[in-house]
Parts: C-alpha cells; sequence; structure tokens
C-alpha cells in the first residue's frame, strides 16, 4: 500500500488530523496556506486505521418511558479497510459495548429492571475523494437487553466539504430500517430508530484538536411516561449536537459526542467522553489516511430511539 508523504511549507508543517470518533467522523485537511490543501496519505497497515475507545456513557430517550436516564461504560473499536485503492474507496467495520444502570430510581421500583445492555455495530463504505470531499453510508445494528430485548436497524449517511484547509461543512442523517416489539411488564411497546437530517461544521485549530457543532431536525418522537396516560407525539423538532476529538500524543485523543432532541424533557439527552487509543500511532494524522473510518461506530448520541406504546 503506497503511503504518500507530507511537506512542509514556509516552515510550517504540514501534519495531519484525526478523524473525529463517535460522531459523524468526517474529517478535513489540517490548515495549510495551500488552498488545495494537503494530499490524503494512504495506511500503511491496518493498525494504521484502527482505534479503541473507552469512557463513560450517559443517555436519555424516548425508550427509557419518561421515567429513567442511563449512566455507565462504553468500549468500542473501529476499522478502516481499503476497497478500491485506485478510486480510495474503502469499508469500515466496528463494535461496541455498553453498561449502564439506572440514573433514576423508578423504573426499578415500577418493572423490576435496574440496568441495560447494549451492542452496537456498525458497516459501511466511504470515499475520500480528495482532501475536499467526503462521503460514507453505513449501517448501524443495536441489539439491546433493557426491559425486554430489541434489535434496531438505521442507515447513518454523510457528506462533507472542505470550505477552506481548517473548515468543513456538512450533513449528516439518519433512516431507521428495523424496529422491534417488546413489553414493559405486560403492556406492549414498539421502539424505533428516531429519522433526524443535521447540517455542521467542522474547525480544525492549530493544535491539531476538531470541534464539530451541528442543527438540524428530527421527525419526531412521543411523549410516553409511563406512570402518566398520555401519549401526544412532538413531530418536527430540534436536534443540535457537537463532537471533540483532542489528540494528546501520537497514541491517545480524548474523543465524545453529544446530541440532544427537542423538547429534552421527553426526547434525547445523550453524550459520551473518553480516551480513543491508536495503536498504529495514527492519532493525530488519521484525518489524512485514505482508508481511516469516516464514521464513528454508533452510540446514543448517533442512534435515537422512539418508544410508542
Amino acid at each position: 500500500m503506497r503511503v504518500m508523504t507530507f511537506v512542509r511549507r514556509s516552515g510550517i508543517a504540514i501534519g495531519v488530523l484525526a478523524t473525529v470518533l463517535g460522531g459523524p467522523g468526517i474529517a478535513i485537511a489540517q490548515p495549510s496556506d495551500d488552498a488545495g490543501g494537503p494530499p490524503l496519505a494512504a495506511a500503511p497497515n491496518f493498525l494504521e486505521n484502527l482505534s479503541v475507545f473507552f469512557g463513560p456513557d450517559g443517555s436519555k430517550q424516548p425508550q427509557d418511558l419518561g421515567i429513567n436516564a442511563n449512566m455507565g461504560v462504553r468500549a468500542a473499536a473501529n476499522l478502516g479497510i481499503p476497497l478500491v485503492e485506485r478510486a480510495k474507496l474503502g469499508a469500515q467495520i466496528g463494535a461496541a459495548f455498553n453498561y449502564s444502570t439506572n440514573a433514576v430510581h423508578v423504573l426499578d421500583q415500577v418493572e423490576g429492571t435496574d440496568h441495560r445492555t447494549q451492542t452496537f455495530l456498525t458497516a459501511g463504505v466511504f470515499q475520500r475523494v480528495n482532501p475536499r470531499f467526503n462521503w460514507g453510508l453505513a449501517y448501524d445494528a443495536l441489539f439491546e437487553h433493557y426491559y425486554d430485548d430489541f434489535r434496531l436497524g438505521q442507515l447513518r449517511g454523510q457528506v462533507g466539504f472542505g470550505v477552506t484547509a481548517s473548515n468543513e461543512i456538512g450533513t449528516w442523517f439518519t433512516r431507521g430500517v428495523q424496529g422491534d416489539s417488546g413489553l414493559m411488564g405486560a403492556t406492549g411497546v414498539r421502539l424505533d430508530p428516531v429519522n433526524q437530517t443535521n447540517v455542521y461544521h467542522r474547525h480544525t485549530w492549530a493544535n491539531f484538536a476538531q470541534t464539530t457543532a451541528w442543527v438540524g431536525m428530527a421527525n419526531g418522537h412521543q411523549n410516553v411516561v409511563w406512570v402518566f396516560p398520555d401519549n401526544s407525539r412532538d413531530r418536527h423538532v430540534l436536534v443540535y449536537g457537537a463532537q471533540l476529538h483532542m489528540p494528546l500524543s501520537d497514541r491517545f485523543a480524548v474523543t465524545g459526542s453529544a446530541n440532544l432532541v427537542q423538547p429534552a424533557s421527553t426526547g434525547t439527552v445523550d453524550a459520551y467522553l473518553g480516551i480513543s487509543f491508536f495503536p498504529g500511532r495514527s492519532a493525530l494524522r488519521a484525518a489524512h489516511n485514505v482508508y481511516t473510518p469516516l464514521a464513528a461506530v454508533a452510540n446514543n448520541p448517533e442512534m435515537a430511539v422512539d418508544l410508542r406504546r
């Protein structure tokens, strides 16, 4: 596999940046006095395109019945591989496991559940056409053990454009393709991924950190509070969120993401923050490795779940 090198201009090293883990994951070129930005570098081995994450995770969604929230820990791994090198077309596969306990002392009193486990799988294709344009499409699967067992699926897509060497704008979206039915106690419930579309802006700072903010709309969600009879629905609700990738060295970076679907009382409040480990010493240059995964492994900020009863 060919490795493209980076040059120096005006005494300033043209470094490389890391892909943001845990979120839309579209990376841009590092700040440069060249309007075209530095060339993309091909990764020399699989370790160059592998990241491993561990950290705390918190989530409150409509599936929590209006009477619970979840706090716990998350472990994830994400790997990118080449599919068609001439076209810079890559594939990614990742997995994550969340273990959470109840953050509100109600659900365990009502139904008996005191914890939740989630296994996320993400598989997709992506292409870094050049330093200014990226696209990707992934399928996210969720296997959840909560007050019942559920299997859910969604499509997640993203397109990004580098408007300058240090600023990118784009869009990311989710579309539910698989819901599941189960029981909460003796009552039937239906869980479905929430469809949403967001536009984002990502900025790359001089210290190689990347910050991303987005805003958009979701198609809506139920307003179920389990201990009350109301089954109303909010439609076309506001979504906003943010993402952080801050390299600490060539092996480690602080990464995290948060996504909020309004209104907060019945929508979602999802966030995680932790340490990502790059065994290929690519934390600083992952943004210019052609086959670094474009999307983070799915988590609650990327996969909001609605509930109907």
